[in-house]
């Protein structure tokens, strides 16, 4: 559209351009008639009065004459000529009509006999005059073709310069289209990616940083306070980046709510970043939220002898390491960082192998009564016990395969020797043992069936079995698989809310899903405070008013007992009892059950 606007303008300018020239061309084409009719007055008189001297009447000669000179003058006639609007063309036109008249008096008077000298003395005179207005008509052609070209060039010039003046603002609206984030008002992707090559070009000794980063749970906020705060927010962090870099680097905004800065390096930098942000924040902002507010930042120390897209894909990398690490965190790329990702490549290259060889092995952590410490059911959780006798944790794998998609056969798997268990040692709803679903097994099209065929392949009552969730993971579930939970727990599965209190929308969700149990995050038991107390003991209390059970996790020492008996909080699980213990083990301390046969 912008290119068709400007050539449009410049077509314009040339075809007004060419028309100038074209009445330029005929106005000259006027000029050069005009002098040759002129010429054809001042020779045709002069051969009219050699033969009228001779004898020879040419009236048709006289008649031509007249009516030169007649269209000469006024620049109407048959001859089509135009009329020289200049006073001394138009004088010295006069004067050699005056003298026309004469001749053509004389001429009558030799007609008639009379022998008159002046006739050929006045032809001399009409002959100059004539000669003179010819000359006039010709200076004043030149001057009108001088003016034209001038005007021509005039026209050009101006319009050149308007043109490119009009062409070198829309190039700038343009770039800034292109180039600018239209709500920030920061550098756009391309245009950080184009300043970071320049700046890579001219890089000197001293040490850069790039940073990416980007605001935790934006879209949280965004649902919770608007879209207006949302963009408010992100102006707002947009200055505060501006005035923290200045001129020293640059930063852009990419995405949602994803910045990069390139700045000078130095240590803490990162800190010292999130407290110019917070403190804009809380001057551009009414909301009192912003001590809740944190960002996840990746780094990358620049080596100007690196391609400016491996150095982006660097910080993005360790940026989305940080993410998967948990809120607020800060990672650089770094030899960490890689041995963390060679590790990675390492598990994804041997988790299928370790699901055919049994390598995920069941563990059980016991849930027990307060403050009796009875033993009552248990929560499901796997070890990664690999074929170099190696054993790695949860925190190790389960982030990644949830990215690969391979939760879905993990959760699966280690559901399958929970039945198996539960099937073995004649358990039921006396005894249940809670199992974690991760979010995207949960929304796997295939989950309720192959739930209920493992279920149905063991003969598991539904009582014996409690499918755990975690909070965070109901804000994201879709209504249909509400529907789906909803659904299982009419058929007498339990539903459980895991890490309660450590997400944001708690309440909404109990209104809007029915659950059996509500698992108290464990975090409050750390914090040992007074608030963190009354929060146990209104989660409690809460429990009691709607129906629900409610058991606290992280219980790991006497005082923790003793606390949640004060605040009557019936079941706890922690190291206080146990800690994770494989299924065998499990049955020999807590189930004096005999095995089926």
């Amino acid at each position: 559209m912008k290119q068709k606007q400007s050539m449009g303008v410049y077509t314009c300018i040339w075809v007004i351009a060419i028309i100038i020239l074209i009445v330029s061309l005929f106005q000259n084409l006027g000029y050069a008639k005009v002098i040759n009719y002129s010429g054809i007055v001042r020779g045709a008189t002069q051969k009219l009065v050699k033969e009228e001297l001779q004898g020879d009447r040419d009236d048709q000669t006289i008649a031509y004459l007249d009516n030169i000179l007649d269209e000469l003058q006024t620049g109407q006639g048959q001859f089509d000529l135009m009329k020289i609007d200049d006073d001394e063309y138009q004088q010295q036109l006069s004067e050699v009509k005056g003298i026309w008249s004469v001749i053509k008096d004389k001429i009558y008077e030799v007609r008639n006999g009379n022998q008159d000298n002046q006739l050929y003395e006045l032809s001399q005179e009409y002959f100059t005059k004539a000669n003179q207005m010819v000359a006039t008509a010709q200076l004043i052609s030149d001057n009108s073709l001088v003016s034209s070209i001038a005007l021509f060039f005039i026209y050009l010039i101006l319009t050149g310069g308007v043109f490119a003046f009009w062409y070198h603002y829309k190039q700038k609206q343009i770039q800034k289209v292109m180039y600018t984030d239209k709500l920030t008002g920061l550098h756009n992707f391309l245009a950080f990616e184009l300043d970071l090559q320049k700046r890579l070009e001219n890089l000197e000794d001293e040490s850069y940083a790039l940073l990416c980063f980007d605001i935790d749970d934006f879209k949280y906020l965004n649902t919770t306070y608007g879209y207006a705060f949302g963009d408010q927010l992100l102006q707002v962090i947009a200055s505060s980046l501006q005035a923290f870099i200045q001129d020293k680097g640059s930063c852009a905004r990419n995405g949602s709510d994803r910045f990069y800065a390139l700045l000078p390096y130095y240590d803490n930098i990162i800190d010292d970043l999130k407290i110019r942000l917070k403190d804009d924040m809380k001057k551009g902002i009414d909301l009192d939220i912003i001590d809740d507010i944190t960002f996840t930042f990746g780094g990358y120390l620049i080596d100007k002898n690196c391609l400016v897209q491996d150095i982006l894909d660097d910080a993005l990398l360790a940026h989305k390491n940080a993410k998967s690490t948990g809120k607020g965190y800060i990672v650089w790329y770094d030899q960490n960082l890689l041995d963390k990702l060679y590790q990675e490549n390492l598990i994804v290259k041997q988790m299928h192998h370790g699901l055919q060889n049994q390598e995920f092995q069941l563990y059980l952590q016991p849930k027990f009564l307060i403050p009796s410490l009875q033993v009552v059911g248990a929560e499901a959780l796997v070890r990664w016990h690999m074929h170099d006798g190696s054993v790695l944790y949860p925190d190790d794998f389960i982030p990644l395969f949830e990215k690969n998609g391979f939760i879905y056969e993990l959760d699966f798997d280690i559901f399958k020797q929970t039945c198996q268990f539960i099937h073995e040692y004649h358990l039921n709803e006396d005894f249940p043992i809670s199992i974690n679903f991760s979010r995207v097994t949960i929304h796997h099209k295939d989950f309720y069936q192959h739930f209920h065929q493992i279920i149905e392949d063991y003969q598991i009552p539904t009582g014996s079995i409690e499918i755990e969730i975690t909070e965070s993971a109901f804000n994201d579930l879709s209504s249909s698989i509400m529907t789906m939970l909803t659904q299982l727990r009419s058929e007498g599965f339990m539903i459980s809310m895991d890490d309660f209190g450590a997400g944001y929308s708690s309440l909404n969700l109990l209104n809007s899903m029915s659950v059996d149990v509500l698992k108290i995050d464990r975090q409050f038991l750390s914090e040992q405070e007074s608030k963190s107390e009354q929060i146990i003991q209104l989660i409690v209390e809460l429990t009691k008013s709607l129906n629900l059970k409610v058991i606290c996790e992280g219980v790991e020492t006497q005082a923790d007992v003793e606390l949640l008996t004060k605040v009557h909080c019936p079941l706890g699980q922690g190291y206080f009892i146990s800690k994770p213990i494989i299924k065998d083990e499990f049955a020999k301390r807590f189930l004096p059950i005999e095995i089926s046969v």
